[in-house]
């Protein structure tokens, strides 16, 4: 008699896979995509942190939070605020956690806004709704429109 191996199914979207959604992105962390760090705002006290956040593991943990929460919220997604709300982490461990795995293609960035704050959501769970791109947008001439 053959035996057959059964795989677990997990729901990606409107679809169901074998790939667990979690492991696959989860065993990638931390992200660190500026020159091995996940980066700072430009202040002494966000660069401290950075640096203590990616050397002691707290880097790897925030960014699984982030992606796990997503998941599970799929299309609701979530602000940052309600992400931190949830974590207990600083704005700043939760804000880089979003650019980094946003910048990654990691979560999309929607347009919308919930209590002035931009949504991100798990690709999956994006459903034809418009998107950010990640980084600072270029100026733009208000005359002509030309990049400055």
């Amino acid at each position: 008699m053959e035996s057959k191996q059964i795989k677990r199914l997990y729901r990606d979207g409107n679809r169901w896979t074998t790939r667990n959604p979690n492991e696959s992105v989860e065993s990638d962390l931390p992200v660190l995509p500026y020159n091995g760090s996940s980066g700072w705002s430009g202040t002494d006290t966000s660069e401290e942190r950075a640096k203590e956040n990616d050397t002691y593991g707290k880097t790897a943990q925030a960014q699984a939070f982030v992606y796990r929460y997503l998941l599970w919220h799929q299309a609701n997604g979530g602000t940052w605020k309600e992400i931190a709300d949830a974590s207990g982490y600083h704005h700043g461990t939760i804000s880089g956690a979003l650019s980094v795995l946003h910048k990654e293609g990691k979560i999309a960035r929607l347009t919308e806004r919930r209590n002035r704050c931009r949504v991100y959501v798990h690709p999956a769970y994006i459903n034809e709704r418009d998107t950010d791109s990640q980084g600072r947008k270029p100026k733009e001439c208000p005359n002509c429109g030309h990049h400055l």
